[in-house]
């Protein structure tokens, strides 16, 4: 993601909004109100401006493992999916030939799987994706776009199960 998607990002704004209305009615019921208008606003200010810097320092890491994967990218989303010890956050990349998974917090960050590597891929219930591997193994990817994820699957030629 571009910094600007970040400083333009809705949800930041309205939450360095709500967070500097809070704090300048604090300030204003310790001290006057005027305090309170210049408190919050500098708060708006700070917040609106500290939090994307933080959000692109903390993607930054992904952003330089996607430009290591060959595009073009048919579906970019965050998720959350299994792994030995339970769910990791991190993103699904779908390209022509692979899904590749990039993780937030395992040691080793992208997991890439060719067209070879997976036998089906089947829609679960409460927004899950269920990617078999083999009779056993299975990676199951929690995300709310997982029928978008399925459609983009099947239109591009993947074994889809019904």
């Amino acid at each position: 993601m571009k910094f600007t998607e970040f400083l333009t990002a809705p949800f930041i704004r309205s939450f360095a909004i709500r967070t500097g209305i809070f704090i300048g009615c604090g300030t204003a019921i310790l001290w006057n109100w005027q305090y309170g208008i210049l408190v919050g606003a500098i708060s708006v200010l700070l917040i609106s401006l500290m939090l994307p810097v933080l959000f692109y320092f903390k993607f930054l890491p992904y952003k330089r493992l996607k430009e290591t994967i060959e595009g073009p990218f048919l579906f970019d989303e965050p998720v959350r999916f299994t792994v030995k010890k339970g769910t990791v956050g991190g993103f699904f990349v779908l390209t022509e030939r692979s899904m590749v998974f990039l993780s937030r917090e395992c040691t080793t960050p992208a997991l890439e799987l060719s067209r070879d590597d997976i036998k089906t891929v089947s829609l679960g219930q409460n927004l899950t994706i269920n990617i078999y591997l083999n009779n056993t193994q299975f990676i199951r990817v929690f995300s709310g776009v997982s029928e978008e994820l399925i459609e983009v699957l099947r239109e591009h030629g993947w074994n889809v199960a019904e």
